[in-house]
């Protein structure tokens, strides 16, 4: 099941009418962290991947840049707008088994989702820019937190929100799942051996939303030099800092978009492949411990950027450092080729949200990540050259050895790119909004499963569509 509070916030940028304008929050921790004036930080891509790099909420705001002032600079309400949903859903999965062992597996799960939510929009008029850019010039000498921020404009942009939905009361969200698992299996070579199977999950959840939080929020690029700031409606965009192996992608065709993303997945991930098996799996257990600390995560693939562009490598305690001594050769230096792997990986999960990385974590301890990864690359071969909706049959080949609840996680994992699965046939509902995200998880499947294989190979193909349906 997705994050409660994600789902929500997803569909109130949809209700309002403002999808591809507000950008949902993904997590009530980092609602404070987003009113209006509030400073966030974006990466320039380093490659030509086709998923973009996520906004970053820091600490600070714009106001704690400028000389103080009065009068306080203005930020205007809407009127009150009332939301009350129920959403009722249910996913399942089953699979058929031959060579000796015939039966039948199958899960399925249920969900409703009830929220009722009374919210308001912030936003910074024009003429409120104009009076802070006339009346408040930065602060002299320039704040530390500044200097830092402004030591990586080669590799990232500053923003500054300048829109944000407020809760005006506190909320509750309350979801209620169910998960049913049957199955019955009969062993050929053993006579008429029969084993039959049941499982039963209830789950509920509820979460409270405290009056004042942030649920969507717009912002606005920062530019700060010497002589000034500015906002700018209009700025310039920047593809990517590098070209390294870097590859064209094209949606002309799905074949030559999946062949390009594999092309450079192996690219990047070619040198970790030299590492023995012993190490690869503790940076797969790091990255595991990381997948449940985005901040940690964060912390991690910022350290690992700087000492890669200036030589200067920090220091970071638990998973995190682990990661960093795995990626030093005998004299402590940093490997530019392994840390640059690691990073690709690190800059795919960026893109994720919280939510799907916990998804993850526990298909590495589930040790599902192939399936998953064939699946996604099925998905992304089939579909990627639709440019609007479509329905096709979902491919289950990657289904046949699973458990029924890894039947249902790896359904979750994939629904939560933005994917909708029919029910009771099994139809899976294209959009084509969702490649991004859907590459994103593709490169951080190929990289995670890089780490598990014993035996890794960079040359992957996507089954052909028949090979692709259970018996």
């Amino acid at each position: 099941m997705s994050s409660l509070f994600l789902r929500t916030t997803k569909s109130l940028v949809g209700e309002l009418g403002r999808k591809g304008e507000l950008v949902p929050v993904d997590s009530l921790s980092s609602s404070s962290r987003l009113r209006p004036f509030c400073l966030v930080r974006k990466k320039h891509r380093r490659h030509l991947w086709p998923w973009d790099t996520p906004l970053i909420p820091t600490d600070f705001s714009l106001l704690d840049l400028l000389e103080p002032g009065c009068p306080e600079p203005e930020v205007n309400r809407s009127s009150p707008i009332n939301i009350w949903e129920k959403v009722a859903g249910g996913l399942s999965g089953a699979v058929s088994l031959s060579a000796g062992l015939q039966g039948q597996v199958a899960g399925s799960s249920n969900s409703a989702c009830i929220s009722a939510l009374a919210v308001q929009t912030l936003w910074i008029s024009p003429g409120t820019w104009e009076m802070l850019l006339e009346k408040r010039k930065l602060r002299s000498p320039r704040p530390p937190f500044l200097q830092e921020l402004q030591s990586r404009k080669e590799r990232e942009s500053l923003y500054v929100v300048t829109e944000a939905v407020e809760t005006l009361q506190d909320a509750i969200l309350q979801s209620q799942g169910q998960m049913l698992a049957a199955g019955q299996l009969s062993l050929l070579q053993l006579g008429h051996v029969q084993v039959q199977v049941q499982s039963h999950m209830d789950t509920e959840k509820v979460l409270s939303i405290p009056r004042g939080s942030i649920l969507a929020y717009r912002v606005l690029q920062l530019a700060v030099e010497e002589d000034g700031w500015a906002v700018l409606y209009f700025p310039e965009g920047k593809l990517c800092r590098g070209t390294r192996r870097g590859i064209d992608f094209s949606q002309d065709s799905g074949e030559i978009h999946l062949q390009s993303l594999q092309e450079q997945a192996d690219g990047q991930l070619q040198d970790l492949a030299t590492l023995s098996s012993e190490l690869r799996l503790t940076l797969l257990g790091a990255l595991r411990e990381l997948l449940q600390d985005r901040q940690a995560l964060q912390e991690l693939e910022d350290t690992l950027e700087q000492a890669l562009d200036t030589g200067l490598l920090a220091q970071l305690e638990g998973p995190g450092g682990l990661v960093l001594s795995i990626l030093q050769d005998s004299t402590g230096n940093l490997s530019c080729s392994r840390g640059g792997a690691i990073l690709y990986i690190l800059g795919a999960l960026a893109a994720l949200s919280e939510p799907q990385l916990r998804l993850l974590a526990q298909s590495i301890e589930r040790r599902i990540l192939s399936q998953e990864l064939e699946l996604v690359a099925s998905i992304l071969e089939r579909n990627c050259n639709q440019m609007e909706e479509t329905t096709r049959p979902l491919p289950t080949g990657g289904l046949c050895a699973l458990k029924s609840e890894d039947v249902v996680l790896l359904l979750n994992l994939v629904q939560s790119c933005g994917l909708a699965l029919e029910q009771p046939s099994g139809q899976l509902t294209w959009d084509p909004t969702v490649v991004p995200q859907l590459s994103a998880l593709y490169g951080s499947l190929s990289g995670l499963q890089l780490l598990a294989d014993p035996s890794p190979g960079l040359s992957r193909t996507v089954p052909e569509e028949g090979a692709l349906i259970c018996p």
